[in-house]
């Protein structure tokens, strides 16, 4: 098979059209990432690979806030073009670069092309799930929608989700409460 050297629309289209075999077949494996400093992430990350018949490598990426373990992204990814395939922000911002649309707190997907790269944003209507920001959420409260959402993007990408994937919850760091005064201390 011909290596697919360079991301095209027609590429992308191949992808996202349901001929290439997608499947998610391997649980996330989670880690913390950006950590500004010791025990207090910004973010938790996970990435599963998406078993295709095409050349290139394809990942599925998810990240969840910590500071609002509500707002979340789920990404399908093409490491070796360095390309966001399509991202899906639930409850997220975005600051409109090339749309009049304003997200703020509101789920949206970004689609990329070749003329765009990933800016062009929209408000999907398949994904099912509270718009609204969750108060009072908790990460176990979370994981039955963090779960029926990824399921509902990946067949958004025209892909299957295979017997080997199980959602496995994300270990959320403990929250620590800083000493008045003492955050300097070594």
């Amino acid at each position: 098979m011909e290596p697919d050297t360079d991301m095209t629309d027609a590429l992308a289209e191949k992808i996202l059209s349901g001929t290439v075999g997608g499947a998610l077949n391997t649980p996330f494996v989670w880690k913390r990432k950006n950590e500004p400093r010791k025990n207090a992430p910004t973010h938790m990350e996970a990435v599963a690979p998406i078993r295709t018949d095409l050349s290139c490598r394809l990942d599925l990426r998810m990240r969840i806030g910590l500071d609002h373990i509500w707002e979340y992204s789920v990404m399908l990814l093409s490491p070796q073009h360095r390309v966001c395939l399509r991202r899906l922000d639930i409850r997220g911002t975005h600051a409109p670069r090339h749309s009049a649309e304003q997200f703020i707190y509101r789920t949206h997907k970004h689609k990329w092309s070749e003329a765009l790269g990933d800016k062009e944003v929209y408000a999907p209507d398949d994904i099912r799930h509270d718009p609204n920001p969750v108060t009072n959420a908790t990460p176990e409260g979370m994981d039955e929608e963090y779960d029926r959402v990824v399921r509902d993007f990946v067949a958004e990408c025209r892909m299957t989700v295979g017997g080997g994937y199980v959602w496995v919850p994300p270990q959320l760091p403990a929250r620590q409460e800083a000493f008045d005064g003492m955050e300097d201390y070594p």
